[in-house]
């Protein structure tokens, strides 16, 4: 299902001009763009991110991202509001807030950041554009100029499904000359305080603040010595010499208790560039490094390109290297995904029975061994693993998936429907959910509970379309 095509341009309005946003919401903007419309915008353009080639589907980056993001949220000045933190596979060092508190960070920004704080740093100021509404602000301060951004953004957007990145870029940037005309001023003003608020927030959550300053500057360094590559960040964030000294000299006068960087931080970029380009050019590069550098970041890296091409016993070789060092559950997992990849399950499911052991809390690792088992034809203890921690992380849509495929597996046609619309409806997607409660009616395999909860779910999700539908007719 393609996004109507008002939602992605109120969406790409959102994301082109949110370098222009920032200071507190009053009424009239609220008045512009309610937080249900802004939330259910928000779940539209997630829909589409998805299921896009680019997105990350990585449950360890993401769940770095979002332990990271967490911290940083409950320091924040709104850390009750729901935040979602996910990965894009781009190299142009960037990252982006989206209408519901959703915030994207390339991979390319992950491997340019030089420690914790930088990317601290980075989530922080987009947290800030978050927390203080600015998306609606932004609707509020443009509204004159909305009707001239939009027709030339639904032709970047028709240009953006073409072979030629190029085009839509030029055609983005001709529907934003309107709206952006006007907002230079405001945009050194929001940027200003974004900046200020994610300060506040590093200090708080125990970061260094001055991680966001110095990997500002790094950025702008690249921008005067690469004129014609600007990084994409200072596209969206313009820079300039006044900003980055009150930038500086605020991070300098603050006070924090600041934590070392942690092994997962280095873990988590050496994957993200282990996982991108060519998988031939990663392992090059990864064992060079292993020929100077004797560290648990580069095995790791060593170790997960080595499976991209296919190198069994050098992927082998690292793993053993990285089991004499420094514990981590991001290393468990990797020793495990060597084991599955070169087809020796039931050495996988021995790893993962003992990690998940260590490291109960940790998703990726839950995944994992549920899948595991799935291969080994244990499909009854997968289907009952993946049901006991929905009991502890009710609202994961990859358990649902996992209960989904053993339910199948297992020949119950009801409950794997049942599953597949649980997972569906947390992906927010809610017509493809009730699709699947319509096949768990006709499977012929239910009981009296089970088609119970079938229609009490149906019901429920229905409920939560129209709402969705009286949300849009009501502007």
């Amino acid at each position: 299902m393609r996004l109507p095509l008002f939602l992605l341009l109120a969406a790409c309005v959102a994301v082109a001009v949110h370098a222009s946003e920032l200071p507190d919401l009053g009424e009239a903007a609220r008045a512009t763009v309610s937080e249900a419309e802004e939330a259910r915008i928000g779940r539209e353009v997630m829909r589409e991110i998805r299921v896009d080639k680019d997105f990350l589907d990585d449950p360890e980056v993401n769940e770095y991202l979002g332990a990271l993001g967490e911290r940083l949220a409950a320091a924040s000045s709104a850390p009750y509001r729901q935040i979602d933190f996910f990965a894009v596979k781009d190299s142009m060092i960037n990252a982006f807030a989206l209408p519901g508190g959703h915030i994207g960070v390339n991979t390319g920004l992950i491997a340019a950041t030089r420690s914790e704080s930088e990317l601290a740093g980075v989530l922080a100021h987009e947290l800030g554009h978050v927390t203080q509404n600015h998306i609606a602000r932004s609707v509020q301060d443009q509204k004159s100029g909305m009707v001239a951004a939009l027709a030339g953004l639904a032709v970047a957007i028709l240009a953006a499904h073409s072979d030629n990145p190029q085009i839509a870029e030029a055609a983005l940037t001709g529907s934003q000359a309107y709206a952006m005309q006007n907002q230079l001023r405001d945009t050194q003003v929001h940027e200003k305080e974004a900046d200020r608020v994610g300060l506040q927030t590093m200090a708080k959550a125990g970061f260094d603040p001055n991680g966001m300053a110095l990997f500002f500057k790094s950025l702008m360094s690249q921008d005067r010595l690469y004129d014609s590559n600007v990084p994409g960040f200072l596209r969206t964030h313009p820079m300039t010499y006044e900003r980055m000294a009150d930038l500086q000299n605020r991070a300098e006068e603050m006070k924090f208790k600041a934590r070392p960087d942690s092994l997962e931080y280095a873990l988590i970029r050496a994957r993200v560039q282990a996982l991108a380009g060519e998988p031939r050019d990663a392992f090059d590069r990864f064992s060079a490094l292993a020929a100077a550098r004797d560290e648990p970041v580069v095995w790791y890296g060593l170790a997960l390109s080595a499976v991209r091409v296919g190198n069994k016993d050098q992927a082998d070789r690292a793993i053993k290297r990285l089991d004499q060092g420094q514990r981590s559950a991001l290393i468990e997992y990797l020793a495990a995904q060597v084991l599955l990849e070169t087809g020796r399950v039931d050495q996988a499911v021995a790893k993962l029975s003992g990690a998940i052991l260590r490291y109960p809390g940790y998703k990726p690792l839950a995944y994992a061994y549920a899948q595991s088992l799935l291969r080994q034809g244990q499909a009854a203890k997968a289907k009952s693993f993946a049901a006991d921690r929905l009991r502890l992380w009710p609202e994961a849509p990859t358990l649902y998936r996992l209960l989904a495929e053993a339910n199948h597996a297992l020949g119950r046609r009801t409950e794997e429907h049942l599953a597949q619309a649980e997972a569906y409806i947390r992906l927010d997607q809610p017509v493809q959910a009730i699709e699947q409660l319509q096949l768990a009616r006709q499977a012929g395999d239910g009981d009296f509970y089970s088609l119970s909860v079938v229609d009490a779910r149906l019901r429920d999700f229905k409920e939560l379309q129209a709402r969705e539908r009286s949300l849009v007719k009501s502007k």
